[in-house]
Parts: C-alpha cells; structure tokens; sequence
C-alpha cells in the first residue's frame, strides 16, 4: 500500500517510542535548541538519505557483478573515468 502524499501543510503524526528513547530524544532536542519534532525530522532525513545510498549501492553491486568486476578494479575505472 501506498501512502498518499500531503502538500503545503504540516500535519501532525502520532508515533509511540519507549520512555528512554523519548528521554534521549529530548535531551538532544534541548542540547541543540531544537524542538522535538526537528529532531525527528532530521533523523527520518538521514534515514531517507541513508535507504537513498544503499539503493545505488545494490545497483552498483549488481552492474559490478554482471561486469564481472573484483573489488580491485574499481579503484582503476574510477581514475579512467575521470580522464
């Protein structure tokens, strides 16, 4: 199921989270001068980013392997690829 996509307004979400992490979670938010919410924002931010990076990294791994490329010859294609 997709979900659908909200535009121009911020809306609020319930999450649950364990009382530690809902202690640490203020602790930085508090340490940083941020609220909560832009702590959330940013770690969900990163999160994205991060899934974003391991798909081009599966991609590479499959384009690698069909190419029959070694961990070795990277280092090499990348330097010719900057010719």
């Amino acid at each position: 199921m997709k979900a659908a996509k909200i535009k121009d307004k911020a809306q609020v979400v319930s999450i649950s989270l364990p009382p530690d992490m809902i202690n640490e979670v203020q602790e930085v938010a508090e340490e940083e001068r941020r609220s909560v919410s832009e702590v959330i924002r940013e770690a969900f931010r990163r999160y994205a980013a991060e899934r974003a990076l391991d798909a081009v990294r599966k991609e590479g791994r499959k384009a690698a392997k069909k190419m029959k490329l070694k961990p070795d010859d990277i280092p090499r294609i990348v330097r010719e690829g900057r010719r």
